[in-house]
C-alpha cells in the first residue's frame, strides 16, 4: 500500500511537471506569436475619462500611421474597457483601451464680493469654469462670516464621483460699501449713493468730498457711516481720456522764438497738460505756417493737433472786446515808422482770440502785422437758487445767469452740494472763460424730491399703410428734468394694422422716481393703393391754384414764377429779409433742400412731406413720386407752412422796410432800363466805327498789294488773315444791326 501511494504521488508530480511544461511551451509560443504579431505596437493603452479615444497611431511604438477599423467611439462619462481594432501596414490587430477617471475636478477661484445683507453664498458661486468628466460635488471647507464686513480667506472642496478631489482657496469680501470706486477725472463727482452697496436711510459720508483734490490721480480712502459702524471705500481717480487742446493762432516777429504752449489757451483735461512741437517751426522768414503740436497729460494720454503760426514784420496785442478792429487802432499800437500806411485787411471783431494777420501798405511797400487778441478779463455772472431733484446731479451752469464775457464760459463746482440731502445748500461755482480767466460765484441749491413727470416730444397724429410695419419710436422721445434716461413705452393694443381705420396710440414716459406722463395720438391706417389719375388730380389741384387751362407753356411757367415771386416778397416782408435771401430759402421748393427753410420755421423733412402727402390725398409717399410731383408737393407744403406770411407784403407795403425794398427794386429796374437805353444809343455808333475800320482795312490791303507789285517783295505774315477777320466782323455787325 505504501509503495502504491508513493507511485501515485510520483505519477502525479510527473503529470504536473508535464502540464507545467506544456503551459510553459504554450506561453512561450504565445509570447512569440504576440511578439511577432504585435511587434512595434502597444497591446493596450490607458485614456483619461472625457478625452475620448486617442489617435490610432498612439498604439504604435515607432510613430507609424494607423487607423481604427469599425466603431471607435468611447464613453466620455463612464469608466469602461474597450476592445478596438487597429490597422497599420496592411495588418489588422485587436487592441485594448482602458478608460479611467484619474483627475480631480478643475476650477478657478472667482474671489467674489457680497454685501452685509447677504445671508449665504453658494460655494459654486465663488468658483468659475468648474470642469470634470463625471458628476462632482462642491462644498465649503471654510466659509465667510455673513453680515460682518471684512475680507475672508475661504476654502472650497471639489470631489468627483470616482473619488478624485482637490481644495481650492478663494477670498470672499463682505461689503457694506463698494470696495473700490473708480472715478474718471473731470467728470461729475460721485455721491453717497455711488459708494453704497446696501440701502440705508441713516448712511452719511464721514469724509468731506470737498477736501479731495479731484485732479490728483491715485487712491483716497473715503469713510461712510451707518448702522453705528464706519465703513471704508477706496476712491480711485484715473484719467483715461486724451487731452483736447483749445488752440489759437500765434504771431511772432521774424527771428523770434515761439513755444508750443503759447498756442493753447486751454485744454479739456482734468490734469496738467504739457506741450511740445512735433517739429520746431522756422521763424526766419515771413509767412503763414501750419505747425504740429503734441499734448500729453499727467496720466500719459497723448494727442497731436495742428496750429497756425504767423511770422510777421511786427506784432501788436489788443484786449478782447466786441468792437471791430480799425486801421487807427492798429497804427496807434505801432511805431512812427508805420505812419502813412493803410490797412488792406478786412476789419474783424476783436472777440476772436489769438493772432490775426493784417496787411498794411504804403505805395509799393507791404508790411504784415500780427494782431494778437488776448482776453485778460474774468467773466461775471449772478448766482441763483437752482431747484434740483434728490439724488440727481445738476449741471453747475444752471446755478448762474447773466453771464458776461467775450468768449465761451464753462462752469464747475468749487463746493458741490450733497445731492442726497434735501433742503437748501450753499454752493460755490467757478466760471472759466476760454482764455482761462475765472471767477467764483455763490449760489444756492434747493434739493427736493422729484415730482415732475417727463415731457414727451414728437408724438403726433400719423398716417400709415395697412399691412406695413410701423416704427412707433421713429420720432417720439422723452426728456426729464432729473432722470437722464426716462423710460418711454407705447400702448398700441387698440391698433389693427391690417385694417383701414383710425386708432388711438398712447405714449407713456416714466422716470426713476415713478413720475409719469402720457400722450394719446391718432394713427390712421389707409390702403397703399392709388392710381396715377388720382395722383395727377391732386397735383393738378395744386397747380390749378396757379395755372389756367388756356395758358401756353410759357404763360404757365411765367405764372408759377410770378406766384413764387409773390411768395418771396411776402416772406421777405414778414421775416424782414432781403429779396435775395428770401428767394434763396424758397429755392428748396425745386431743389428739395431743407436747411434754408428752417430759418423760416418750416421743417420740410421727408417724414413731414410724407405725412402731408397722405393727409392731403396724394396717396403715396415721396419715394414713389416723380420729380414733378415732388415739386408740386413741396410747393403746396411750403405755401401752407408760410400761410402767416402770405400777403404780408401787400398788407404792410407802406412800412419803411417794404418801401425800401420797393425802392431797391425800382432802382434795379431803372438801372436796367438806362443800361438798355445806352446800349440802344451807342450800338449804331459802334457799328459805324466797325464799318469804317473795315473799309480802312480794305484800303490797307490794296496799298499792301500795290507795294508788293512795285518792289516784288511779298510778306508771308498773318496780317492779311487778321485784316480779313476785322472786315468780316464789321460786316457782321452791320448785318446784325439792320436785321
Amino acid at each position: 500500500m505504501a509503495r502504491t501511494a508513493v507511485k501515485k504521488k510520483r505519477k502525479a508530480k510527473k503529470g504536473l511537471v508535464i502540464a507545467l511544461a506544456i503551459v510553459f511551451i504554450i506561453a512561450v509560443i504565445a509570447a512569440v506569436i504576440v511578439f511577432g504579431v504585435y511587434r512595434g505596437m502597444h497591446i493596450y493603452l490607458k485614456a483619461e475619462l472625457g478625452d475620448g479615444a486617442p489617435d490610432a497611431s498612439k498604439f504604435m511604438k515607432n510613430d507609424s500611421k494607423a487607423s481604427y477599423v469599425g466603431d471607435s467611439d468611447v464613453s466620455l462619462t463612464e469608466e469602461v474597457t474597450y476592445l478596438l481594432t487597429v490597422k497599420s501596414e496592411n495588418m489588422t490587430r485587436k487592441v485594448v483601451l482602458i478608460v479611467r477617471d484619474t483627475k480631480a475636478p478643475q476650477a478657478e477661484a472667482k474671489n467674489p464680493s457680497i454685501t452685509i445683507d447677504d445671508k449665504t453664498l453658494k460655494p459654486e458661486d465663488a468658483l468659475t469654469e468648474i470642469k470634470d468628466a463625471s458628476e462632482y460635488t462642491v462644498k465649503w471647507k471654510t466659509e465667510p462670516i455673513y453680515g460682518k464686513a471684512g475680507s475672508y480667506d475661504c476654502a472650497i472642496e471639489l470631489k468627483d464621483a470616482h473619488g478624485n478631489g482637490q481644495t481650492i482657496k478663494t477670498t470672499v469680501k463682505v461689503l457694506g460699501v463698494v470696495d473700490v470706486l473708480t472715478h474718471e477725472a473731470g467728470t461729475p463727482r460721485p455721491t453717497l449713493k455711488d459708494f453704497m452697496v446696501v440701502e440705508r436711510e441713516n448712511a452719511e459720508l464721514a469724509t468731506d468730498l470737498d477736501s479731495i483734490d479731484w485732479t490728483k490721480l491715485g487712491d483716497t480712502t473715503v469713510e461712510i457711516k451707518f448702522d453705528g459702524k464706519t465703513f471704508t471705500s477706496i476712491l480711485r481717480i484715473v484719467d483715461t481720456t486724451a487731452p483736447v487742446p483749445d488752440l489759437v493762432p500765434v504771431a511772432v516777429k521774424v527771428g523770434e522764438e515761439v513755444t508750443a504752449s503759447s498756442f493753447a489757451v486751454g485744454c479739456d483735461d482734468a490734469t496738467e497738460v504739457k506741450y511740445e512741437f512735433a517739429s520746431k517751426p522756422d521763424t526766419s522768414k515771413k509767412g503763414s505756417f501750419d505747425v504740429s503740436i503734441k499734448a500729453a497729460d499727467a496720466a500719459g494720454n497723448k494727442t497731436e493737433v495742428k496750429g497756425k503760426l504767423f511770422v510777421c514784420d511786427d506784432v501788436v496785442k489788443l484786449e478782447a472786446s466786441n468792437d471791430t478792429l480799425t486801421e487807427t487802432t492798429v497804427l496807434n499800437k505801432l511805431s512812427a515808422d508805420y505812419a502813412g500806411f493803410k490797412m488792406e485787411t478786412e476789419p474783424f471783431m476783436l472777440n476772436s482770440l489769438g493772432a490775426h494777420e493784417v496787411k498794411l501798405t504804403k505805395g509799393d511797400v507791404t508790411k504784415t502785422v500780427g494782431v494778437t487778441v488776448k482776453d485778460t478779463t474774468a467773466p461775471t455772472a449772478d448766482g441763483i437758487k437752482c431747484e434740483c431733484s434728490t439724488g440727481y446731479y445738476c449741471e453747475p451752469i444752471k446755478f448762474v445767469e447773466n453771464i458776461n464775457d467775450v468768449s465761451a464760459v464753462k462752469a464747475s463746482f468749487v463746493t458741490e452740494p450733497d445731492w442726497d440731502t434735501e433742503g437748501e445748500q450753499e454752493v460755490e461755482i467757478i466760471l472759466t472763460d476760454r482764455a482761462g480767466n475765472s471767477t467764483k460765484i455763490k449760489a444756492t441749491a434747493v434739493i427736493s424730491p422729484d415730482k415732475t413727470a417727463p415731457t414727451i416730444y414728437a408724438a403726433r397724429d400719423r398716417y400709415c399703410y395697412v399691412g406695413e410695419a410701423v416704427a412707433y419710436f421713429k420720432e417720439a422721445f422723452a426728456v426729464d428734468n432729473a432722470d437722464p434716461e426716462p423710460e418711454l413705452t407705447v400702448d398700441k393694443s387698440k391698433v389693427n394694422a391690417k385694417k383701414v381705420g383710425e386708432y388711438d396710440v398712447t405714449y407713456t414716459a416714466k422716470d426713476h422716481e415713478g413720475n409719469s406722463s402720457s400722450v394719446t395720438v391718432k394713427f390712421k391706417f389707409i390702403e397703399n393703393k392709388i392710381t396715377d389719375e388720382k395722383l395727377n388730380a391732386e397735383v393738378d389741384k395744386v397747380l390749378g391754384r396757379i395755372l389756367k387751362d388756356d395758358m401756353t407753356l410759357e404763360q404757365q411757367a411765367y405764372d408759377m414764377g410770378t406766384a413764387l415771386t409773390s411768395l418771396t416778397a411776402d416772406v421777405a416782408s414778414f421775416y424782414n429779409l432781403s429779396q435775395d435771401e428770401a428767394y434763396t430759402k424758397l429755392k428748396s421748393v425745386f431743389t428739395g433742400e431743407t436747411e434754408s427753410l428752417k430759418d423760416l420755421g418750416v421743417v420740410m423733412t421727408q417724414t413731414a412731406l410724407d405725412s402731408y402727402a397722405l393727409a392731403n390725398g396724394y396717396g403715396k409717399t415721396t419715394a414713389q413720386m416723380t420729380e414733378a410731383e415732388k415739386v408740386s408737393l413741396r410747393y403746396a407744403f411750403v405755401q401752407q407752412q408760410l400761410s402767416a406770411a402770405s400777403g404780408d407784403f401787400a398788407r404792410t407795403s407802406g412800412s419803411w422796410a417794404n418801401q425800401v425794398r420797393v425802392l431797391k427794386l425800382q432802382i434795379d429796374s431803372l438801372k436796367a432800363s438806362i443800361g438798355q437805353g445806352l446800349i440802344n444809343l451807342f450800338t449804331p455808333i459802334i457799328q459805324a466805327v466797325n464799318n469804317l475800320l473795315g473799309k480802312l482795312v480794305t484800303l490797307a490791303n490794296a496799298f499792301k498789294a500795290f507795294t508788293e507789285l512795285i518792289t516784288g517783295n511779298k510778306n508771308s505774315g498773318s496780317s492779311g488773315g487778321g485784316s480779313a477777320q476785322i472786315a468780316a466782323a464789321g460786316t457782321a455787325a452791320t448785318d446784325a444791326s439792320t436785321g
